[in-house]
């Protein structure tokens, strides 16, 4: 007959299902961001995510934490957690640091990409199909799931964790760009080139593609009406000028 669990192997199991918890509720509330559920400026609430979902509040503030560090929320004093919006200023110094980390994963990726070609064949034929059937949902997921590919193929955690971070913060107004602008599937033509250059194994051309297409989606982004992003801070007051009207009394 076995005897009780060591307490160690009970805080294990205790912590493991934590994690799980906390794991579970920012999937929740990033799902829910990337479909237009939560909108950027909303302000978030324990107590509704506990009730809602079920869960203590112990895992709602560290899910909170977690996607405040990547950038989907954010934290204000007086203020509270809320859905973070991004200026339009911020969404360009984003998207520098994105072209250069995808170009990044791309030039890590294709040499075993190259190799063993047939999963991103397959997802171009998936997006290919996808974007001649007007299915936007479709086409989301799998370009998601093809910029996941390079990133997680690189084989760079570090790499694969920022550009992660960095797309969760971009989450909604990738929504809106799909629910306005039908030429999102026009991007397709750089996703359909990239792919020829990694079966080709010509990796200045893929990076060039790469890049050609993270500047197409921040073009989209951008041509979005102005109440999509947040005002821009105020300019700070110059000293200088402080300092003449103080002499000038």
């Amino acid at each position: 007959m076995s005897g009780p669990l060591p307490a160690h192997t009970l805080t294990d199991m205790e912590e493991t299902d934590s994690r799980s918890t906390v794991e579970t509720v920012a999937d929740a509330l990033t799902e829910a961001v990337r479909d237009g559920r939560l909108a950027p400026g909303q302000r978030l609430t324990e107590n509704a995510f506990t009730s809602r979902l079920g869960v203590s509040r112990s895992s709602v503030r560290e899910a909170f934490r977690r996607l405040t560090a990547d950038g989907l929320l954010t934290a204000e004093p007086h203020r509270g957690v809320m859905v973070r919006q991004l200026s339009r200023s911020e969404v360009d110094n984003l998207f520098q640091v994105r072209g250069a980390l995808e170009t990044l994963a791309v030039k890590l990726a294709l040499p075993v990409l190259h190799q063993v070609p047939e999963t991103l064949v397959a997802l171009q034929a998936d997006l290919d199909t996808a974007a001649e059937q007007g299915d936007m949902n479709r086409f989301s997921e799998l370009n998601a799931r093809f910029h996941r590919l390079f990133r997680e193929t690189a084989d760079n955690p570090l790499l694969n964790e920022t550009l992660t971070r960095l797309s969760n913060s971009l989450y909604w107004l990738q929504f809106r760009v799909l629910v306005d602008r039908r030429d999102v599937f026009d991007t397709n033509r750089q996703h359909r080139q990239l792919t020829d250059c990694v079966v080709a194994d010509d990796t200045a051309g893929a990076e060039a593609a790469m890049l050609d297409h993270v500047e197409n989606a921040r073009q989209l982004i951008q041509s979005l009406p102005d109440d999509h992003f947040a005002a821009p801070p105020a300019p700070a007051k110059s000293k200088a000028k402080g300092n003449q009207r103080n002499a000038k009394a």
